[in-house]
């Protein structure tokens, strides 16, 4: 190769007094792999939304049940007769919704009789025709042939009526109280006695007229709100909605927590180490995946019944296999990077690897598998309540829930509508929170804007 000679006078240096080569200083600041996460999972509002939701609901799940406490009646059949109240929430109600009311159709004469009675003020709000409640003979002429009428009334105010103050004619077993001298002044204290029946003779026990609400709740009608209604047996919805939904919380925790360590360690091994223990653990795998979950967890069930540590050990005896396999998969997949070589080249141990170069590769689409698996276990384990292949002996999950409301659902909504939307929300707060979390924990997106 022949280089020409070049004369020294035409270089020039670049360096010279008038030029001067200076760095430039980095304007943005070095940020870690988590705090890189954060800022793009903020920037997605859908997500950031789902997440408020959840802390909402988790928030109602811890103190939801205590939240509204009221004296529940010790008397199993005046809980019945608190059955099937509507929705009645304070300052709402004034907006003509969860304000207690119901239509029901009941007879002429009754409703008659509950609109002129003293008692029954403000029951009946609408649906009486004002030619009924007139003195006129021609209009009982005009309506002889009506025998029921479908009313809107003030549903606690209704039952209270009917519990409390029937005529005579009309009047239920149930509405009597037999109180001791003792009981009989304090319910007069108390101001529930609305007339004395009769009186034994040597005057220690009283047959006596009650005010139901105040009797069975201390307090009345238009005081008492029932913010989600009330079950078949009279009992809080509200309440009860939250007490399940924590305890299906805390069975799904359990379980997500159980199947990603168990999932993800197995799956790591395999998935970095392969080999033989890769190929015979993955052919005990799909044995044990071919297992039908449903008969898993009728045996365990039809053993030892329904108890919650029975029901979390059949979703984690084979609910593992699919963290295992998704994690097995991503090893599998990033374990000969460039920079895992390189890694190894400079000796990198294999803990530091897995742990430190392969697991924040993976780690997107593990926390959208995790995430997603919670709502995916209450949905499940609500269906099966549902079933009534789950069946608490000590509580009332969400799915009991939606069982004992549908069946009820065209004359009470209001006991199936609340579970149900409790389930869709959460469902999909989940979803849009963990497709959040996938695209914030990206790291093909760092340090993107």
């Amino acid at each position: 190769m022949n280089i020409p000679n070049i004369d020294k006078s035409k270089l020039i240096l670049i360096n010279d007094e008038n030029v001067v080569i200076t760095d430039v200083a980095l304007e943005t600041k070095e940020i870690g792999y988590y705090h890189d996460a954060w800022n793009r999972f903020k920037k997605n509002r859908a997500s950031v939304v789902a997440f408020v939701i959840i802390c909402v609901l988790f928030f109602l799940v811890l103190v939801g049940p205590y939240m509204k406490v009221y004296n529940e009646p010790e008397n199993s059949a005046d809980k019945y007769k608190l059955g099937y109240l509507p929705p009645k929430i304070p300052l709402v109600e004034h907006l003509g919704i969860f304000n207690g009311e119901k239509s029901i159709t009941k007879g002429k004469n009754f409703l008659l009789t509950l609109y002129n009675s003293q008692y029954g003020k403000d029951i009946i709000l609408d649906g009486i025709p004002e030619e009924l409640v007139d003195d006129d003979p021609e209009n009982d002429i005009l309506y002889a042939d009506v025998y029921e009428l479908k009313v809107k009334v003030d549903m606690y105010r209704y039952v209270d009526y009917i519990y409390s103050v029937l005529d005579e004619n009309n009047s239920y077993d149930s509405v009597k109280k037999i109180f001791s001298k003792s009981e009989f002044e304090d319910a007069l204290a108390r101001n529930i006695i609305i007339d004395v029946l009769s009186v034994s003779e040597d005057g220690k026990t009283y047959t006596v007229r009650v005010d139901f609400f105040r009797y069975a709740l201390d307090q009345d009608p238009e005081d008492t709100y029932f913010w989600f209604g009330t079950n078949i047996e009279g009992k809080d919805l509200f309440t009860l909605l939250w007490s399940g939904a924590r305890i299906s919380l805390i069975m799904a925790l359990s379980v997500v927590i159980i199947n990603s360590i168990i999932g993800l360690t197995l799956g790591a091994i395999a998935g970095y180490y392969g080999g033989v223990f890769d190929l015979i653990f993955d052919r005990f795998v799909e044995i044990l995946g071919g297992i039908p979950f449903m008969a898993v967890l009728t045996l365990l069930i039809i053993r030892y019944g329904s108890a919650m540590w029975v029901i979390v050990t059949a979703f984690t005896l084979t609910g593992w296999i699919g963290s295992y396999s998704m994690s097995r998969m991503q090893f599998y997949r990033f374990k000969n990077r460039e920079y895992i070589l390189a890694a190894k080249t400079l000796g990198a141990k294999d803990s530091r690897i897995m742990f430190k170069h392969i697991f924040p590769n993976a780690i997107g689409y593990m926390v959208t598998s995790f995430a997603l698996a919670i709502p995916s276990f209450v949905f499940t384990e609500a269906s099966y309540s549902y079933l009534g292949i789950i069946n608490y002996s000590n509580a009332t999950s969400v799915g009991m829930l939606l069982e004992q409301g549908q069946q009820v659902m065209q004359n009470y909504p209001h006991t199936l509508v609340f579970p149900a939307v409790y389930i869709s929300v959460l469902m999909i707060a989940f979803n849009l929170f963990g497709n959040g979390l996938r695209d914030a924990f990206n790291p093909s997106l760092r340090g993107t804007e």
